[in-house]
């Protein structure tokens, strides 16, 4: 019986061990079950949050699009405007150049006939000047003749003082015969009768005596009349000569006269000549000009047409947002009646995990200028504008805005709804207090120059007013911004972090309440929550909890270990780290607007290393496609200038390509003393493109000594230069405009310019630049200054680093921007 009793009892504990086994088997079959129903009601919980944060912000965004169309049916109406005054316009000027080609016309016929009557007047004074010259001529042959006719008068002038002469001997012989012929008659008187006969001869001697007399006295008389007129012709001949002198001078005077007429006359015929040709010139341009108008005029009205077109389409464009709007509300009514009636659980709150290789500087918007830092707090905060995953301009705060006919005043009308992260509505007078804070002398941001060309922010900044003038409050939901002077991508500068808008009574009491897509719930220690912020103006982020470790030195790691939902991949160890594991095949890459870049301390002007020749003989020496290959694993592209080529290209820059043989001869010519080293000012971690860098410092016979700093120091290094040589350093653009590269680097004065690099023309381009509004005027003047900066190297760039994305399976949407930003708002997690 016990044995009967005993098999009995084996029986019914094996069937009981069946049954419980079975019974086991069920409950494990209905835990899994249970799992399995839980893990799909989450899943589905999941979609439906998703589905119904789509369709929000879809609608969001169909809003948005209907403002922007709004506001460009009113910019496009304003163009037409525009558009029909400038046809107006041209037409007035096609009439003006009409009258101005008659005019020149009518002008070049007087100029024609001035020319001609020019050269008629200088054919006339050509022949007067051969009179002048044939008169001159003939008063020298007529002086000649009469200093011949002198001489001869002189002749006998002479000849007749010298039968003066005669005469005075022939009366002194006839005064002597008469006293002879009274002597004889004494005589004969004496002799009687003997001497009668001679008596009458000396009678008759005496006649003759006295006749001789009387002939010489007619004759002396004769000669003196001869010599009274030959006096008088001699002083009537003087008188004729000087007069005939004095004709001759004039003469000569004349010649002279006309001479200069000639060539005055030759001269103003070859000025009408030229006048004529460029009145000639002028009127065929004219005409040209008058063909270019008319062609202006039809494009204009082509013009017209197509800005009608425009507006027609766009209005269209409205309708059809107003329709689509329509339709997504209806879709998310019944969307949300069918995901209600198969998905009645709400779901667990959804969560994403990343990290920042570096620590979290400051959680003040205004002051933060680390990249990092940057993603960080642009997915706490947001301003005006905000931008894209791809970098680009996105309406915020401001629905929409205008620029008025100044082109200096920007209008921007405000949404009604947005809020702060604490409930309260935001206004106007707030994003005036936020922008006047960032001026703010008090604050010292290093991010003024983002906005500090809005009228009136240099008095403010210096203490000498209370406000920004050119911030002026229009009402509760409208504000007008006016620059100091045009800038073009005074937009893109407005989108920035630093332009956030946080809740001044808060600021006040030191808190940080912003109004972007999360809000901060704690930061212990290097861990940062944020939780979503369900009534952000730009939609409802897809994710209800995003948590940030800051300063994970195993961050790669815990990434593949699934602790990490996403992952920046950054230079070459950790890409090769990811090739070996299953993200590589969905990894996304970015080259970022970007540049690692040595630095010259150009203040050291104690150093041999710093002048410009040497800097151009460092430049040579450096290897930058090994450092891009060693280094970065092919994970970057060589940099040949500062600003990146997506900005601003390069095509026109020759660079310095390696060459170690050229750096040496440098080197040589400048007298460099070798045994000096260069003194490198670096962070707390050697970076590793130093490295190469010393070694082929050191192929050319130059030696590297490193200072280390605290990282912070290094990245506000702008006045420490005593001592150090170089430093290397990278600059992350702010915007997707040039001038966030330039003026930040080498801008005289900049917190960023840690090279202490100056250059007059170079500040004058960039603010012409900035004033440019047509676009590829103003890139001309970028590549200008691309060159000048080439040239001049204060900085050697070295090369532009990529950026990867790699996520776990169920994440999607994590999208890395050209300036190295993530929006976690666009985060699914599936």
């Amino acid at each position: 019986m016990l044995h009967r009793m005993s098999y009995f009892t084996e029986v019914d504990m094996i069937k009981l061990w069946k049954r419980k086994t079975e019974e086991l088997e069920i409950k494990e079959e209905s835990t899994v079950y249970n799992e399995q129903k839980e893990k799909e009601m989450n899943k589905r919980a999941l979609i439906k949050k998703n589905e119904e944060n789509l369709l929000y912000n879809l609608n969001v965004r169909i809003k948005d699009s209907n403002n922007q169309a709004e506001s460009l049916i009113n910019i496009i109406e304003v163009i037409s405007n525009r558009v029909e005054e400038q046809v107006k316009a041209i037409s007035e000027v096609v009439n003006e150049i009409g009258n101005y080609s008659a005019m020149a016309q009518e002008l070049s016929a007087s100029s024609n006939t001035s020319y001609e009557t020019a050269r008629e007047t200088l054919g006339i004074i050509e022949e007067g000047s051969k009179a002048v010259y044939n008169t001159i001529d003939s008063m020298n042959e007529i002086e000649k003749s009469i200093s011949s006719v002198m001489i001869e008068i002189h002749e006998l002038k002479t000849a007749t003082a010298q039968i003066d002469n005669i005469l005075d001997v022939i009366k002194g012989i006839a005064d002597q015969t008469d006293l002879l012929s009274l002597n004889a008659a004494i005589e004969a008187a004496r002799a009687g009768e003997a001497g009668r006969g001679f008596a009458v001869v000396a009678n008759e001697v005496k006649l003759l005596a006295e006749r001789s007399t009387a002939s010489a006295n007619d004759i002396s008389n004769i000669i003196n009349n001869i010599n009274k007129s030959v006096n008088t012709t001699i002083e009537a001949i003087e008188k004729s000569n000087e007069k005939i002198k004095e004709g001759s001078s004039i003469a000569e005077e004349s010649n002279i006269s006309f001479s200069r007429i000639e060539k005055a006359i030759q001269t103003m015929i070859e000025t009408m000549n030229e006048i004529n040709n460029a009145i000639s010139i002028q009127t065929n341009s004219l005409e040209s000009i008058v063909a270019s108008t008319d062609e202006m005029s039809n494009v204009s009205d082509k013009a017209m047409s197509m800005v009608e077109s425009a507006l027609l389409n766009t209005q269209f464009t409205k309708a059809a947002l107003v329709a689509l709007e329509q339709v997504v509300n209806l879709l998310n009514g019944v969307t949300k009646e069918l995901v209600d009636e198969t998905i009645n659980s709400e779901g667990e709150m959804v969560t994403i995990r990343s990290n920042f290789s570096e620590p979290i500087f400051t959680l003040d918007p205004a002051m933060v200028n680390s990249m990092e830092n940057m993603r960080f707090l642009m997915n706490i905060h947001t301003g005006l504008l905000t931008t894209s995953d791809t970098g680009d301009v996105l309406p915020s705060l401001a629905k929409s805005w205008y620029v008025e006919d100044d082109n200096l005043t920007w209008i921007f009308n405000l949404r009604n709804n947005a809020k702060f992260h604490n409930g309260k509505i935001i206004r106007a007078e707030d994003i005036k207090y936020c922008l006047e804070r960032v001026l703010s002398p008090n604050l010292k941001s290093p991010n003024t120059w983002f906005i500090d060309y809005i009228d009136g922010a240099k008095e403010y900044m210096e203490n000498i007013s209370n406000e920004v003038s050119g911030i002026r409050i229009i009402g509760e939901n409208q504000l007008a911004i006016k620059l100091a002077t045009p800038f073009s991508g005074f937009l893109m500068f407005l989108s920035q972090i630093c332009c956030a808008v946080m809740d001044p009574m808060e600021l006040e009491k030191g808190n940080l309440v912003g109004c972007g897509p999360y809000r901060l719930e704690s930061a212990n220690n290097d861990l940062y929550r944020l939780v979503a912020f369900e009534e952000y103006i730009g939609g409802k982020p897809y994710c209800d909890i995003v948590e940030i470790v800051s300063g994970d030195k195993n961050a790669l790691g815990n990434f593949i270990n699934n602790k990490y939902d996403f992952y920046v991949v950054q230079g070459k160890r950790e890409l090769d780290e990811i090739k070996e594991t299953k993200y590589y095949k969905n990894l996304k890459t970015e080259e970022l607007l970007a540049t690692f870049y040595l630095g010259f301390k150009i203040k050291n002007t104690d150093s041999q290393y710093t002048s410009k020749k040497v800097r151009e003989a460092i430049h040579y020496a450096i290897n930058k496609k090994r450092v891009v290959d060693e280094m970065t694993g092919g994970f970057a592209s060589e940099a040949k200038c500062m600003i990146p080529s997506k900005l601003v290209p390069s095509d026109h820059i020759s660079g310095y390509n390696y060459n170690p043989e050229k750096a040496r001869q440098i080197l040589k010519s400048q007298n460099v003393d070798l045994s000096k080293p260069l003194n490198i000012l670096c962070g707390q971690n050697i970076h590793g493109a130093l490295r190469f860098i010393e070694e082929d410092l050191k192929a050319i016979g130059i030696t590297c000594k490193y200072h280390q700093v605290s990282d912070k120091e290094h990245a506000n290094s702008a006045n420490i230069y005593k001592g150090y040589d170089v430093y290397l350093y990278g600059w992350y653009a702010d915007a997707i405009e040039p001038s966030s590269f330039i003026e930040p680097l080498f801008a005289t004065n900049s917190v960023s310019n840690l090279s202490g690099y100056e250059s007059e023309e170079l500040m004058r381009l960039l603010k012409i630049a900035k004033q440019t509004s047509n676009p590829i005027r103003r890139m001309e003047i970028y590549k200008e200054i691309q060159r000048i900066i080439s040239e001049d190297v204060p900085c050697i760039p070295l090369y532009h680093p990529y950026n990867g994305i790699c996520t776990q399976e169920r994440i999607t949407n994590v999208n890395l921007s050209p300036l190295a930003m993530i929006k976690y708002d666009n985060i699914i997690k599936e």
